[in-house]
């Protein structure tokens, strides 16, 4: 196996009760590993995890953030696999192992996204060991994608997009439904990344942070 999944999840135990189970069996021999930033109590709340030595859970004692969650299961899963497939937790996969292998030997850039938003990823450890880790200024969420690519596109490296990854189920903003303090930070990270690269997404100027000449 080359690949294991991650999922962070904040207050939205309802979409996994319905995909988990699923990804048991569309994933069988695939490590899932699962940061609760929401103190969901997944392991209580669904007891057919217990029954599965592939499934770790992470209880966390506050929102470490999208971008902060991105890092924790990418340290954890490139300790023993190559590449790591990130998933929201509001989305449904419905496909298999075979899929995600098939993007693994046809892709060369090391970062792949399902369609035009990141709720499906699937980057190499070698990318992310080069490129850094995401950043977690931009908190709670919004902008560390955009931070990401851009930095991808000034060491000179491409990005894909992949739609045999898309998932077949989307349930947009469903952790914003539940919680609307996640929305709050929206306008200060744009700010934020404005400053960082000198414009909006698709317009930066920067090609260095914050435009100060130093190594990134």
């Amino acid at each position: 196996m080359r690949f294991a999944i991650g999922i962070p999840t904040i207050n939205r135990l309802d979409l996994l009760q319905d995909s988990l189970p699923k990804y048991l069996v569309d994933f069988k021999d695939v490590e899932i590993h699962i940061i609760d930033n929401g103190k969901q109590n997944i392991h209580q709340n669904l007891p057919i995890l217990r029954e599965y030595s592939n499934v770790f859970v992470y209880q966390e004692d506050y929102n470490l953030g999208v971008a902060g969650s991105w890092n924790k299961l990418c340290n954890i899963i490139f300790e023993k696999y190559e590449n790591a497939l990130l998933i929201n937790d509001d989305v449904y996969l419905g496909y298999s192992t075979e899929v995600v292998e098939k993007s693994i030997d046809k892709t060369k850039v090391g970062i792949v996204q399902s369609d035009f938003n990141w709720s499906v990823l699937l980057i190499n450890r070698d990318l992310y060991e080069f490129i850094g880790d995401f950043d977690e200024d931009f908190y709670p969420a919004y902008f560390e994608d955009s931070d990401y690519i851009y930095r991808v596109k000034l060491k000179g490296l491409l990005h894909e997009i992949d739609y045999t990854l898309s998932p077949k189920t989307k349930r947009s903003f469903g952790s914003t439904e539940m919680d609307k303090d996640l929305n709050k930070n929206f306008q200060r990270n744009r700010a934020r990344y404005i400053k960082k690269w000198g414009n909006s997404p698709l317009l930066e100027t920067f090609i260095k942070p914050f435009n100060k000449w130093k190594e990134y």
